[in-house]
């Protein structure tokens, strides 16, 4: 369905300048489409798609009552007291008179269109039309393709600073565990400090005792679990940490 608004009395006259001016714009490897969704007919040249429409220019005016119009609206003054259910005779606001001018549009931006003038009527400029519709077509075309450009390029942008930004919290990550570790390992060694001293405070207090031992064994055992360089598994304190039971 060609996109075409005009009245009645000029429709004849519009699909005829729509038939001559498609056909020479066939001859240029341009393809009708028609958009039946939108309700527009499309002009496609190598992929490349701008909108087409043919429209008819309207003056308005304000609206004067007809001697019909009037009487109804007499009518409802003098009836309305005593019929509240009289609808009130609305009347349109302006009315619209076709002129006869026909315009044709192309694109949106960038855009054309071409009128009726006093002198020159559409029917005789299809040459200077159709020249223009694959300039415009052309103008869409670098557009387009600058457009794509520019959106590569933000992309492009955008995953060069996702990058940065992960690269950086990633640095920042290894190097808390660095700290971490040092700390953990620190930790461990002042550890086996305090057990040895313990363990030796212990014998010389109580002498040697096997429940000594087994709390010298545990307390290595810890601190061998914080020493980053151990790498030792503790079976409760690397266990998943118990769920509290539902109340049912």
């Amino acid at each position: 369905m060609l996109h075409l608004q005009v009245s009645s009395s000029s429709l004849d006259r519009a699909l005829l300048i729509a038939d001559s001016l498609l056909k020479q714009l066939e001859k240029q490897s341009v393809t009708i489409r028609i958009d039946a969704q939108r309700k527009e007919t499309l002009l496609d040249l190598d992929g490349t798609v701008v909108s087409f429409s043919i429209t008819e220019r309207v003056e308005r005016t304000t609206h004067v009552d007809t001697p019909a119009e009037r009487r109804a609206k007499e009518r409802y003054r003098s009836r309305s007291m005593l019929d509240v259910a009289m609808p009130y005779p609305h009347t349109p606001g302006y009315d619209y008179r076709p002129t006869g001018i026909l315009t044709i549009s192309a694109g949106r931006w960038p855009s054309r269109n071409w009128n009726d003038t006093s002198r020159t009527p559409l029917e005789k400029r299809m040459a200077e039309i159709v020249t223009g519709l694959i300039a415009l077509i052309e103008e869409t075309r670098a557009k387009e393709a600058e457009e794509a450009r520019q959106k590569e390029a933000r992309r492009l942008r955008e995953e060069r600073y996702a990058y940065l930004v992960q690269r950086r919290e990633n640095e920042l990550a290894r190097f808390k565990k660095l700290e971490t570790d040092a700390i953990n390992w620190e930790r461990a060694a002042r550890l086996r400090g305090y057990i040895a001293a313990r363990e030796q405070k212990l014998i010389t207090d109580m002498g040697a005792r096997p429940e000594h031992a087994d709390w010298i064994a545990w307390a290595l055992a810890k601190a061998d679990w914080l020493d980053p360089m151990m790498q030792v598994c503790d079976t409760i304190l690397d266990a998943p940490e118990p769920k509290r039971p539902g109340y049912y």
